[in-house]
């Protein structure tokens, strides 16, 4: 795929049932098991649930590609082999982590039903699960620096600016993530009803990560100018205000298809950052680059958490390892009004 053509399409879900599960498994009748779990324990309100569903059905069915066995006769010997099989490959611990603990989850599911749990001696994951990974402190999620997001954004601009639909729409994107530091499904799972301007400024409207609604607002003008042009030039300005998904897959026409999904925008930025001299990329460093910039700015820690919308202080920490010297806001309004006299005479 490239960032002029972004159309690919996923796979479907099914249904599980206890009684084939039974039987040797085939590929097809293990697959509806795993589709079964992942349907009944990923929320119907879930931003990008598709993706989600997608995500969790593919880690498990390449699991059980991998051992070559039935599900009651998995050792945690094999988990243990698909792990290092992973980790051989360069998978990033928080990935083989996620992998390995969507298996659990999928035995833990099976031990939870008395007709399934018979099929099975236990749950072999629990014991060869790796130890939870310190979240984003490798290189690939630290914040950008100004000099790399300017490269960054002006690689995608210079394509828009060439006509192409994809990178307006790209344009667009990079400039809601960086100018409001949300998660990425809060931004790529938008629909036109999501948004309104109030008093000259944009006014985003989400599901937050735990399930709230909230609203933020965007003062700079740039994104909503970006996000106008995106959808006049892919003949969707009438999308404002209604159900229909904010951003969608282009073909090389241009013509919208499908909702854009996070690994296809992944893929086009993976292209912008190689062209801008970025030797890897990671959406989240969107996030940790805006939490960067509200912590050097204000010198607060407490604003950066409030802008992140973090419940716990420690979770900011991730994010702003130190904060810069606290700017100097007001000592300027209360200076003029102290009555200072010049301080004259030798000390004797």
């Amino acid at each position: 795929m490239t960032p002029g053509d972004d159309s690919r399409q996923g796979p479907d879900g099914g249904a599980g049932h206890s009684r084939a599960l039974a039987a040797p498994d085939t590929a097809a009748t293990l697959r509806e098991a795993v589709t079964h779990w992942a349907e009944q324990n990923t929320r119907p309100e879930t931003l990008a649930r598709a993706e989600k569903l997608r995500d969790k059905v593919s880690a498990v069915t390449s699991f059980f590609e991998f051992a070559g066995r039935h599900l009651g006769e998995v050792t945690p010997g094999d988990v243990s082999r698909w792990r290092a099989e992973m980790e051989g490959r360069g998978l990033k611990p928080a990935t083989v982590y996620a992998r390995v603990s969507r298996v659990s989850a999928f035995y833990r599911w099976l031990l939870s039903d008395p007709r399934l749990s018979r099929l099975i001696a236990g749950n072999p994951a629990a014991l060869a699960r790796p130890r939870f990974p310190r979240p984003y402190q490798s290189e690939s999620t630290k914040a950008l620096s100004d000099e790399e997001m300017n490269a960054l954004l002006a690689v995608v601009r210079r394509l828009a600016e060439g006509g192409s639909v994809v990178g307006k729409r790209d344009y667009a994107l990079l400039l809601f993530y960086f100018l409001t530091g949300l998660r990425r499904s809060e931004v790529i799972g938008l629909r036109g009803k999501d948004l309104e301007t109030k008093e000259g400024s944009l006014v985003i409207k989400y599901r937050r990560k735990g399930g709230k609604f909230v609203a933020r607002e965007v003062a700079d003008p740039s994104a909503g100018e970006a996000l106008d042009e995106y959808l006049e030039a892919s003949g969707r300005p009438n999308v404002l205000g209604s159900e229909r998904p904010l951003w969608t897959r282009h073909d090389r026409a241009g013509k919208p298809g499908a909702p854009l999904t996070a690994r296809a925008f992944v893929e086009n930025l993976k292209s912008y950052a190689r062209e801008a001299g970025l030797a890897h990329i990671h959406l989240h460093q969107t996030r940790h680059t805006y939490a960067r910039i509200v912590a050097e700015e204000t010198g607060s820690f407490l604003e950066a958490q409030e802008a992140l919308d973090h419940e716990n202080p420690a979770t900011t920490r991730v994010y702003v390892q130190r904060i810069t010297v606290k700017a100097d806001r007001h000592g300027a309004k209360v200076a003029g009004r102290l009555k200072l006299g010049r301080i004259t005479g030798e000390e004797s």
